[in-house]
Formats: structure tokens, sequence, C-alpha cells
């Protein structure tokens, strides 16, 4: 994964991210669910539910207050699944945007057009 510690690279890996979901797209017209962690974090039961109705599946609060399920956890992440969601993360880009610069040459376009759909 030496990709990950060049921002070139990183940007080069994520625009090929893009063409392959744009691919998948379109080749499998709603064969898939995608989502915005932006969106699931700003309104998680919203996003859980249109989920969970693509699933074909349905609400359950327990998708809410997942963090407080008691069963074990052995992975690596085993503090971080007894949190509930937070908003923290969201835009925590922007903090180190003097150091991002060859990331953000590459994909300047997109960061526009995300920026212009959120105002």
């Amino acid at each position: 994964m030496t990709y990950a510690f060049d921002l070139e690279d990183i940007g080069h890996h994520y625009l090929q991210y893009l063409r392959i979901m744009e691919h998948w797209r379109s080749v499998l017209p709603g064969g898939f669910y995608e989502s915005d962690y932006e969106l699931l974090v700003a309104d998680q039961e919203t996003a859980s539910r249109r989920l969970l109705s693509y699933c074909g599946l349905e609400w359950d609060p327990a998708c809410i207050d997942f963090h407080e399920h008691k069963r074990d956890v052995k992975t690596a992440s085993n503090w971080q699944v007894r949190q509930p969601i937070y908003t923290s993360s969201t835009r925590r880009w922007e903090r180190y945007e003097g150091h991002l610069q060859p990331l953000l040459d590459m994909l300047g376009d997109l960061i526009r057009e995300k920026h212009q759909q959120r105002q």
C-alpha cells in the first residue's frame, strides 16, 4: 500500500475508485446501495432507515443504539463500536488543507463540486 504515503497517488487511486463506481452505476442501475458518510452522521436514523428499506428489512431501534449492545467484539475497533456515531470527523481534512496541495490539485474540481452541493 505504498500509494497511501503519496498524496498524488492517493488522488489517483480515488479518481480510479470514482471511475469504477461510475462503471458499476452504468451496468447495474439501482443494483447496489451507496451511502454517504456525511449524510449518515448528520441524520443517522434517516440514513439507516433508507439502507434497511433498500435491503427489504424492518426498522429496528437497535440500529440507532448499536453502541449499547453488550455482545463480544473481537476486533481492533472494540472501543469504537461502543461509541455512538459522532460528527467530529466531518470536514476534518480542512485543518490540514495547507499540507494537502498535491491531493487538492488532483481533486480540485471534485472538491469544489461537493462544496457547492452543500451550500
